[in-house]
């Protein structure tokens, strides 16, 4: 017992030193679009669509320790990466064009994944109550999403609104981390702004303690969830501008983010960064 609170204690501290660095991540992660948190030395990773159904466990300064296969899963338009305390959650729910009808959630045992190299997921298959068309007209492309985060044994997903003209407001559905089959009505929504797609799409999402942190490309949306509501309205801008469409909260209060690898913004990489939020009016 004492050995492991010496061993949480020393990488507790060894991430708090952490922050404000950067470190290169593999070309194999050249589009990271998901990263959540294991354990206090392990990240696990996915890329974007198009790439092989594979999770990548990677130690605190971003390099690869393992790779593992999802048997039973392919990777049409992964998207984002959440965990509780004994599954990861692999969101399916890329949609651009917002034609895709096969959207879900696989679920992965955390501790199969720590100790194998091929896992088979449960899935969790999801529709839209509010879309009635495939794609939706210009105005009401609301569909796509790429970020979830479970809270309270719920899955809460966060759409990227892409309609044209936008009202600036992502869509948030709450759902159960159960495998089967769920038409998807809409819980809430939040407003994230009208600066367009480098300034208010929403790319990743995670939580900690009552607090959710809402990425965008340039920066961090701190809400809390209380009493059925997202409350509060404190904002951190990014000091530079990158595809970031990963984002992890970790146990010191440090935030990590990665990007995806861009010919002009650069990436991959990894960040470590202190937490520097400020009030912000909100809509």
């Amino acid at each position: 017992m004492k050995r492991t609170f010496y061993f949480i204690l020393i990488m507790l501290c060894f991430q708090s030193n952490l922050r404000a660095q950067t470190f290169d991540l593999s070309d194999e992660l050249d589009e990271i679009s998901g990263l959540e948190m294991l354990n206090d030395s392990t990240f696990v990773a996915l890329n974007d669509g198009g790439h092989k159904a594979t999770l990548y466990l990677l130690n605190i300064r971003g390099k690869i320790i393992k790779k593992v296969k999802i048997e039973n899963a392919k990777n049409v338009d992964w998207e984002d990466i959440a965990v509780d305390d004994k599954n990861i959650y692999i969101a399916d729910v890329g949609n651009n064009t917002n034609k895709r009808k096969d959207l879900l959630i696989y679920k992965v045992s955390i501790k199969k994944v720590l100790e194998k190299k091929e896992v088979e997921a449960k899935k969790i298959k999801i529709k839209y109550k509010e879309q009635k068309e495939y794609p939706p007209k210009k105005g009401n492309m609301r569909f796509d999403a790429e970020a979830i985060a479970v809270y309270n044994d719920s899955i809460f997903l966060f759409t990227k609104n892409r309609s044209n003209p936008t009202d600036g407001r992502s869509w948030v559905y709450k759902f159960s981390t159960s495998a089967g089959e769920y038409k998807l009505k809409k819980k809430h929504e939040i407003f994230i702004g009208r600066g367009g797609f480098w300034k208010d799409a929403v790319t990743a999402v995670d939580v900690k303690g009552n607090d959710f942190y809402i990425s965008t490309y340039n920066r961090i949306l701190k809400r809390t969830y209380a009493d059925g509501f997202f409350t509060g309205s404190t904002e951190m801008e990014y000091n530079r501008l990158s595809q970031k469409e990963s984002l992890v909260i970790i146990e010191n209060g440090g935030i990590v983010v990665a990007d995806e690898k861009q010919v002009l913004l650069g990436g991959p990489k990894l960040y470590y960064l202190e937490p520097k939020f400020v009030s912000k009016s909100k809509d």
